[in-house]
């Protein structure tokens, strides 16, 4: 069975090239990926962000990413809209708090901010990281919180992929994705900060409370 590890650790020379592709950019990461309670879960959850604020960047260290990623404990001790939405998200399914699995769309953030430039442009080379993350975990629940400008990299990554409106949420902004690859319950939405800003937090956890067992186990 291949495992998270064994993923990084097969991209490794790819990842390096992308870094040393950018030497004086500032890349913090890559962002790679440790759960623990996740896999005991009944319902497993993965979050899908945009990019850190911030990492670690001994990129060519794998097991110091890892530890990182434990240490970090899906954001437990991070007051911030994105991890304080994702343990409602966490409650809502049911499940124990801080037992999502956590990645980023951009491998890396670009001086702590988001990728821009040449770096933003050359980003999407290392999204099959993600799609091969997704094939390793193998969630009941994702949730892309990766914003509706980010769509046609989905979309790149998941040929075919439909996209559909979500009852009693502003279709501009959330979207339930249905693609053979992905998991049962796959979601787009905004920033975890955009939908507490707009007032849409409410009416997404009771979107989320409103899934059935069989919905995400499909």
């Amino acid at each position: 069975m291949n495992t998270l590890r064994d993923l990084y650790q097969k991209h490794l020379s790819r990842i390096a090239d992308f870094v040393q592709t950018f030497p004086d950019e500032g890349l913090q990461g890559p962002l790679l990926m440790d759960p623990t309670a996740y896999f005991s879960q009944r319902t497993k959850l993965l979050v899908v962000g945009q990019e850190t604020a911030e990492w670690l960047d001994d990129y060519d260290d794998i097991d110091a990413q890892l530890d990182q990623y434990r240490k970090f404990n899906v954001g437990d001790k991070w007051p911030k809209p994105f991890w304080n939405i994702t343990r409602k998200v966490e409650s809502a399914l049911g499940i124990e708090r801080c037992s999502c699995a956590w990645t980023n769309l951009n491998r890396f953030d670009h001086n702590g901010k988001p990728p821009t430039g040449v770096v933003l442009e050359a980003m999407p080379a290392l999204d099959f990281i993600v799609r091969e993350e997704i094939q390793i975990l193998r969630p009941d629940v994702c949730i892309f919180y990766t914003n509706r400008k980010y769509d046609h990299r989905l979309e790149a990554l998941y040929s075919g992929v439909q996209f559909s409106d979500i009852q009693n949420l502003p279709s501009s902004h959330f979207a339930r994705l249905t693609h053979t690859d992905l998991p049962p319950v796959t979601i787009r939405t905004p920033h975890p900060r955009s939908i507490r800003m707009n007032g849409w937090e409410h009416s997404f956890i009771a979107f989320i409370e409103s899934l059935s067992t069989n919905d995400r186990n499909a």
